[in-house]
């Protein structure tokens, strides 16, 4: 009988066909497009069926497919080559930038070469019965390929159950006693007796106390904090014994082939993606960060009249620390220092202050945002009602109006005291001309692209809660204030007592202290950067701009130079400033929040509308203190954890 195809009929000349040309021909067709109510795919697979039963060639081509490399094509695909997030990263990028040199045969490298995706996994699902039966007698492996590929995969598992790090997420017992130590005895049992059902029990047993050790490690984890790497290799466990499994059920004559088959071509899609890869673990991490975010959002904010005038009054204190740390900022300006010294030196006088704030319990009123939506998540999260998760967003913008307030009219009023004082010591104002104009038209909103740099500071803002609540999640995943405590050489240092008293204030500070260390930096380096690029970017913070406005006026009132009109811009700029401030940053931190928690849209919108009837009606409530008697719960008041 002629061949219908003639390429098919020249790729099947010869004793022996070449399994990798036969495949590519295949895929060649389409799989969605049909002809005469059948998949061009499906009929080209229906022909090459029945070309190599005429010819004779089924015996060879299952030869071929039966390759030794059978048992990597099994067990590896669609998992990490890696059991390290880093490495497994690293070798795809290497992967998708530098071809590599695979051994000739090799079922795995063959498979990855064809670059099928999800359509060809979902066609091979959707293939009829007496193909799926055909090409099942066709490729099969052998019983022992399957046993082999099982416990190739529980070797490899036990290695990274048994690893120090994950045994100590599940310290009980010895390590002797982890059902990771007996995996590779119960799946060879199981594979080489797979009618014994004594060693089907044991096998069952020890999957369901791997699977009992995985929960209990990600129950510490999220008790503590996270590690991306243990999660992956979490994960790595989890797909390994769901894969051991599936063998193991072939082994003995069970399974689905087709969809076996379709899950190795899904696998082999998605082994080169970064984001799959990264998916997963760092939105487990960013969960974390987030929930510690939370956490210390929740300090601020003002749930009731007596937590408002607190709030109020560490505002107060924080804008006279910004004062002083303004007419640091130009004197620093002012030395001939190298742009890298500079630099450091601006950034440690941002971090000292704002690190002496969190010292004092004072508050900076735009570093609040990004705390304060993380905290609006959890409770977004705990679904206790839309009425308590609009008034916590009032509670949100009440505090923030009343820190910002509190900045402000501190900042500005000491800043001008320090500008009569510098006047009564040296006879002149803290600024020189061309400063003090610079400083006062850098809050014009009309100019220098003082909204566009508000927005862009808020970025910063964002960024800074963020190494805040990583260092938190660092912290607790470390137990370092545990660990400060109760070590054995600071003991030997400063006694017991103090290394307790050392652990509290790790414990309280730690995420503070990092976090503004950060923002320090941040708000410094970052225009730096953007200016060895040519692009002009400036830092406009608006407690920060409040103190320099105030002494840039004060200077050109000295010297008989102020420009009453721009002094008013000015006031509007920093009403601006504030507002872009808060608005990025917390934006941006809850954007982060909800993704990290995967809340819906549908949430989100619904929680939008009501803020906005809610503010229609009662404006006064999102901006003014709360009425005596008028209280809102932590939503996490009653959790222990929290």
């Amino acid at each position: 009988m002629p061949l219908p195809d003639p390429r098919l009929d020249e790729l099947l000349n010869g004793d022996a066909p070449k399994l990798e040309p036969l495949l590519r021909w295949l895929l060649e067709a389409s799989p969605e497009d049909s002809v005469d109510g059948e998949a061009r795919r499906t009929s080209r697979l229906r022909r090459l069926h029945e070309a190599l039963e005429i010819r004779g060639l089924t015996a060879s081509l299952s030869e071929e497919w039966n390759h030794t490399s059978a048992i990597r094509l099994l067990a590896e695909t669609g998992l990490p080559d890696r059991t390290s997030l880093l490495g497994e990263g690293f070798l795809r990028v290497v992967d998708r930038i530098i071809p590599r040199l695979d051994q000739e045969g090799d079922l795995y490298a063959l498979l990855d070469r064809l670059d099928l995706d999800g359509a060809d996994a979902a066609w091979i699902e959707r293939l009829p019965e007496d193909l799926h039966v055909a090409c099942s007698a066709l490729l099969s492996p052998p019983r022992e390929i399957w046993v082999h590929a099982a416990l190739l995969l529980a070797h490899r598992a036990a290695a990274v159950g048994l690893s120090r790090d994950l045994l100590a997420l599940d310290p009980q017992g010895s390590d002797a006693d982890s059902p990771f130590f007996h995996l590779s005895r119960a799946v060879r049992k199981r594979g080489e007796q797979p009618q014994d059902h004594q060693w089907k029990a044991a096998w069952e047993a020890c999957r369901a106390d791997c699977a009992a050790v995985l929960a209990r490690a990600h129950a510490n984890l999220e008790a503590r904090g996270v590690s991306t790497d243990l999660v992956f290799r979490l994960e790595l466990l989890e797909a390994q014994l769901q894969r051991i499994d599936r063998l193991l059920s072939f082994a003995s004559g069970e399974g689905n082939g087709a969809a076996f088959a379709a899950e190795l071509v899904r696998g082999s899609a998605a082994q080169h993606g970064l984001r799959s890869l990264l998916n997963t673990s760092v939105k487990r991490l960013a969960r974390k960060v987030v929930e510690h975010t939370g956490e210390t959002g929740e300090h601020y904010i003002a749930r009731d009249r007596r937590e408002w005038r607190a709030m109020g009054w560490s505002a107060v204190g924080g804008g006279v620390l910004t004062a002083g740390t303004a007419l640091f900022k130009y004197g620093l300006s002012a030395l001939p220092l190298a742009p890298l010294l500079l630099g450091l030196s601006l950034s440690f006088n941002y971090a000292a202050s704002f690190i002496l704030m969190q010292l004092l319990g004072f508050s900076l009123a735009s570093k609040q945002p990004a705390m304060t939506a993380a905290a609006l998540a959890r409770a977004l999260e705990s679904q206790d009602g839309q009425a308590r998760e609009i008034e916590l967003v009032a509670a949100i913008t009440r505090t923030q109006v009343i820190t910002t307030l509190g900045n402000v009219f501190s900042a500005i009023p000491v800043a001008l005291v320090i500008a009569a004082g510098w006047f009564w010591l040296r006879g002149r104002g803290p600024l020189g001309l061309e400063t003090a104009l610079h400083g006062l038209h850098a809050n014009h909103p009309l100019h220098a692209s003082t909204l566009i740099f508000a927005a862009a500071t808020g970025v910063l803002l964002w960024l800074s809660s963020l190494a805040a609540g990583w260092a938190a999640n660092w912290s607790a995943y470390r137990r370092l204030p545990e660990a400060l405590a109760q070590s054995h050489r600071i003991h030997a240092l400063v006694g017991a007592r103090r290394a307790e008293s050392l652990g509290r204030f790790v414990d309280h500070h730690i995420s503070g202290i990092i976090g503004y260390g950060a923002l320090g930096g941040l708000l410094i380096f970052v225009p730096m950067a953007f200016a060895f690029a040519g692009i002009p970017l400036e830092v406009r913070h608006v407690t920060l701009q409040s103190a320099s406005l105030a002494l840039a006026c004060a200077s050109l009132w000295i010297q008989g130079a102020l420009p009453w009109g721009d002094v008013l811009w000015g006031l509007l700029g920093i009403g601006l400033i504030g507002i872009l401030n808060f608005a990025v940053s917390f934006a941006l931190a809850l954007a982060t929040a909800l993704r990290a928690r995967d809340l819906s849209g549908i949430d989100r919108r619904r929680l939008w509308l009501g803020i906005l009837k809610a503010f229609n009606r009662q404006p006064g409530r999102f901006l003014l203190p709360p009425k005596s008697g008028d209280t809102l719960e932590s939503p996490h008041s009653g959790d222990p954890h929290a």
